[in-house]
């Protein structure tokens, strides 16, 4: 039996030295050198898978270690990305339209956001508008070259009017409500949260139009034109957001609270745009149509001085998301 002890010593020395190794190998592996990106996040719900992939830490198992940049609306993360001030920023297919025509060089990894009863149509009660022909001649407010005046422009064509049947007044999104409040205008379109807070401050006071369904909003992760590098670090931001997406779909009370306290919202506004919200990774023809005839309106309206619209195709950079979700992509580039 003696004779047996050493051989038990070395094969325990052994087996206590693979154990390392193989520990060693392992914490190499979970320490790897990650990727530093910052995300220009806008501060509002349709950013609420980036909201629940920081609380959920989606990010933990991925190639980037993401920081988020928290700015006011699309606009201004679009332009940080563009100055090189962060890596990706979350706009709208409207800005991604709009500033198709300048001749940036960007692109979308990725559609993670879609509503498409974010812009409203809200006119006073006591006008009794029943129809959208019965806006012909009225008085209307709008945010000029924006979604608004894109959806105003939309429901006149349906009836087969134009914005020069009626007259647009321009006002900043926040400045909507004290002019229709103050007897201005006579409607307003504005987006959330706008509309909400509009129907709580006056109620009965306003009408607001079924437009569900007319004009489709995503949000999109951008980026400038990405190298291989570049294209990496969008595939482990998407591989995050689709973690955080799962989980919104699996527990939408507890992602309901994690945006309302990220962005400091009541629950009742929560409740009201929620059910019009698709969190869902994706690009398909819809979005390049919809950049498109968006782009195709900033021209024909004479907002821009560029006579000519882009490619949709050169906006778009479907390697990333391939990598994450081959079936989330649906476009012929």
């Amino acid at each position: 039996m003696k004779k047996q002890h050493p051989v038990i010593f070395i094969i325990t020395v052994l087996s206590i030295l693979g154990i390392g190794i193989l520990y060693f190998n392992l914490q190499s592996f979970w320490n790897q050198e990650k990727y530093s990106v910052t995300v220009a996040v806008s501060k509002t719900p349709l950013s609420a898978p980036f909201y629940v992939a920081k609380f959920i830490n989606a990010f933990d198992d991925t190639c980037v270690k993401v920081q988020y940049e928290e700015v006011m609306g699309g606009k201004t993360a679009f332009d940080k990305v563009m100055t090189g001030m962060v890596d990706f920023g979350t706009s709208s297919d409207s800005v991604i339209a709009f500033q198709s025509l300048a001749g940036q060089p960007f692109v979308t990894h990725a559609v993670f956001t879609q509503s498409d009863n974010d812009v409203k149509l809200i006119s006073r009660a006591s006008e009794n508008i029943e129809s959208i022909i019965a806006l012909k001649g009225k008085k209307i407010g709008v945010t000029k070259g924006t979604s608004s005046e894109y959806l105003l422009s939309t429901l006149l064509a349906l009836e087969g009017l134009t914005t020069e049947d009626v007259e647009l007044f321009d006002y900043k999104p926040e400045q909507l409500i004290s002019a229709y409040n103050n007897n201005e205008i006579s409607a307003i379109v504005p987006w959330e949260p706008y509309a909400f807070q509009t129907m709580q401050l006056l109620d009965s006071k306003v009408k607001i139009h079924d437009t569900k369904s007319l004009n489709t909003l995503s949000f999109n992760l951008i980026s400038q034109t990405a190298d291989n590098q570049l294209v990496e670090k969008a595939k482990c931001v998407l591989e995050g957001i689709s973690k955080a997406i799962n989980y919104i779909a699996s527990n939408p009370k507890k992602s309901k609270a994690i945006v309302i306290n990220a962005l400091n919202l009541e629950p009742s506004f929560i409740d009201w745009v929620w059910p019009d919200y698709i969190f869902k990774l994706g690009l398909n023809q819809a979005l390049l149509l919809n950049i498109k005839s968006q782009a195709i309106w900033v021209v024909e309206t004479q907002m821009s001085e560029f006579k000519e619209v882009p490619n949709s195709n050169n906006f778009i950079d479907s390697r990333a998301l391939s990598q994450v979700d081959s079936g989330a992509v649906n476009i012929t580039l």
